[in-house]
């Protein structure tokens, strides 16, 4: 299979667990061409790691960040990617690959998500379908069929070009799928491609503020009032049950309390609640 593709891994403080992560891409029967990993001010041995690969493979390219060494950093590293992107263009690969430092997933990986692209020529942006750890179980993290993980998400250059790359804040991973699907591409996860989340999507600092996050960023990017309801109470049937919801619902009226600002694309906002008013009422949406 020839293909091109560049990742795009930002870390910090991943000691534990980026060394795993790295096996797997460096085990892939289909290697990339290039590697951008960036240690956002690392306080354990993560800078090390990486330098030390950075050594042994010459298609790994490191990234010390220092812009935002005194502020808060977003969850995910988002703020960071952009120190990526500038490296890359765009034209010289089919793929470009966001990946996250805590992602595990088997040696052929990539070898067919990019097969899944060959055979529709629409696909835009893919995922597998995320696994986390619970109680000796793998269990899924489960999302609508159109939601591309961001743990790990495979762009079609030209659909990350017509989307206009990343934006830098939380929500980013809706956000740009979104875009997507209203250019005319389409967005989706493959459940038979696993990925093992080493931790469960934004419980670094704590699953419970994990779940106010995941509310904030939904009122940041504008769900839809009725669709955000239905779907806290949907979590509240969920581990952790009842208070996974009331913290989901928690953190989006933390956003209407405080007045705080939100994605100023309408456009993009509007495509989305209709969409999410189309599944309420059992019309065709995305949101399958």
């Amino acid at each position: 299979m020839s293909i091109k593709y560049a990742l795009i891994t930002p870390v910090k403080n991943e000691e534990l667990f980026f060394p795993k992560c790295a096996q797997s891409v460096i085990d892939q029967t289909v290697k990339p061409e290039k590697w951008i990993i960036i240690n956002d001010n690392s306080t354990d041995r993560t800078g090390d790691i990486i330098s030390n690969l950075a050594k042994q493979h010459n298609w790994i390219e490191t990234i010390n960040n220092k812009e935002l060494i005194n502020t808060k950093r977003r969850i995910g590293g988002q703020a960071v990617i952009h120190l990526g992107l500038q490296r890359i263009n765009f034209g010289d690969y089919d793929f470009i690959i966001r990946m996250d430092g805590d992602v595990l997933f088997e040696p052929d990986f990539f070898q067919k998500i990019f097969q899944k692209f060959e055979q529709n020529p629409d696909l835009g942006i893919a995922s597998g379908v995320c696994y986390v750890e619970e109680d000796n179980k793998l269990m899924e993290e489960k999302n609508p069929n159109f939601h591309t993980r961001g743990p790990l998400k495979i762009y079609k250059s030209k659909c990350l070009h017509d989307i206009g790359g990343l934006i830098q804040e939380e929500g980013w991973d809706t956000i740009d799928e979104i875009k997507a699907n209203m250019l005319g591409w389409e967005t989706r996860n493959f459940d038979e491609l696993r990925v093992i989340h080493l931790r469960r999507t934004q419980s670094a600092s704590g699953a419970l503020r994990g779940f106010l996050n995941q509310g904030y960023v939904a009122y940041f990017i504008g769900y839809h009032p009725l669709f955000m309801l239905l779907r806290a109470i949907r979590k509240m049937f969920i581990r952790p049950f009842i208070i996974g919801g009331i913290y989901l619902y928690a953190g989006y009226l933390h956003g209407f309390i405080k007045r705080a600002p939100r994605f100023e694309d309408k456009k993009i906002t509007n495509y989305m609640r209709e969409q999410q008013i189309n599944k309420i009422l059992g019309k065709e949406s995305i949101w399958k």
